[in-house]
């Protein structure tokens, strides 16, 4: 089946990827990294291109589009290594207060998310190897609120946001979410920098005291917050392609250049099989990218996760491939900080580990497969025959 965007979505697709290549290359980038929030310029910029309320409800400024178009962008951005948390910001704390908060809340934080005056951050990610497992973060009633105790480690964009919206689980073992001011006592922020330029921090929570007005009530916090990390785990993967997808351009380029025993690189088979192998697992992932995309519009929750999981899976083996062959194929090169291969190389190894390695989501798939016993039945062939229960052999006609 041929698959064709639409005029809306091409048009976020050449915009996104216009702009960027106009003002945030490699050179430009620079001014990015290791900053909390990246270059607040880049951020409002983002802001205008409308960019930041891309998948936020229309009522708050927001376009309110879909996993499709939400990939479209998050691809060109990863194809110019961006460090701007717009997926942290936008795609998972602003998508989570649009579908849980109360009206009160998205008045207050949606508009000024939307407009780049102020940025919100999801403290979910407790270092386990499934980003669905429940939080080990405590919410213990109080009066009338909440006593916070245990810690999130390695929350991308924590540092300089606004606001957190940090998932906890109550007393009866449900799943809840409350906004936070970093600021609160009893909050300890270890604020560091990561390996794909951007900033992260692991936070402490220490008999924090959250009243009632905090905590987000509309919908069932559980089934948002699993929807939301699945989204968001797509769109990783969208950016992941972009980025091998420069790679591979890159890489292409300097083998053509490069000259060795008198020709260049290029012009030896070895040489030639490599990057296709890499043209071909770009396009896999980019196919996987899409068909997930589409799928997650009707899909509950069970299946969002299983979508999002086979697909980190399979986006992540191909990233690893890509990755490390373009660096191989540069030699000394590929380690260098005066190219954009190094930076990339960083990016795709920090990829495979956010949101769960692909082996645990493989496990996990796995594992759901055999309980369910849908191993057993092919959408193309039907259900399989029963199997026989003696040993007799069969009458021939």
């Amino acid at each position: 089946m041929e698959f064709v965007l639409t005029q809306e979505q091409q048009m976020i697709a050449d915009s996104a990827g216009d702009w960027l290549a106009h003002h945030y290359d490699f050179r430009q980038r620079a001014a990015s990294l290791q900053r909390d929030g990246g270059n607040p310029d880049v951020w409002q910029a983002m802001a205008e291109l409308g960019w930041l309320g891309l998948v936020l409800p229309a009522d708050a400024g927001g376009m309110e589009l879909g996993a499709l178009e939400a990939g479209l962008l998050a691809q060109a951005l990863g194809r110019h290594l961006v460090v701007e948390p717009w997926l942290e910001s936008s795609l998972e704390a602003g998508r989570l207060l649009a579908l849980t908060g109360s009206a009160v809340q998205q008045a207050q934080w949606l508009p000024g998310l939307i407009a780049g005056t102020q940025r919100l951050a999801l403290a979910h990610a407790e270092g386990t190897r499934l980003p669905w497992e429940a939080p080990q973060l405590r919410a213990r009633a109080q009066g009338t609120g909440w006593l916070l105790d245990g810690q999130k480690r390695c929350i991308a964009s924590a540092p300089g946001a606004a606001r957190w919206l940090v998932s906890a689980t109550l007393d009866d073992g449900q799943a809840a979410l409350f906004l936070l001011d970093p600021q609160a006592a009893g909050i300890r922020i270890d604020a560091y920098d990561t390996s794909d330029g951007a900033r992260a921090a692991d936070i402490a929570f220490a008999a924090v005291q959250v009243d009632a007005a905090r905590r987000l009530h509309a919908g069932d916090a559980q089934s948002a917050l699993q929807r939301v990390l699945a989204e968001s785990l797509v769109a990783r993967c969208w950016s992941a392609t972009g980025g091998m997808q420069a790679m591979l351009a890159q890489t292409s380029d300097y083998v053509q250049q490069r000259q060795q025993f008198g020709q260049p690189l290029a012009r030896f088979q070895v040489v030639q099989h490599r990057l296709a192998e890499m043209a071909v697992l770009c396009a896999e992932a980019q196919a996987a990218c899409e068909l997930a995309a589409l799928s997650l519009a009707d899909a509950d929750g069970a299946q969002c996760r299983a979508i999002a999981g086979l697909l980190k899976n399979k986006v992540g083996r191909c990233a690893r491939y890509v990755a490390q062959e373009s660096v191989q194929l540069h030699g000394a090169m590929g380690v260098c900080e005066e190219l954009p291969i190094a930076s990339a190389f960083r990016a795709l190894m920090a990829f495979a580990q956010w949101g769960g390695d692909g082996a645990s989501h493989a496990l996990a798939a796995g594992r759901a497969l055999l309980a369910d016993g849908r191993f057993a039945h092919s959408r193309t062939l039907g259900p399989a025959p029963a199997r026989r229960t003696t040993q007799e052999p069969e009458t021939v006609a």
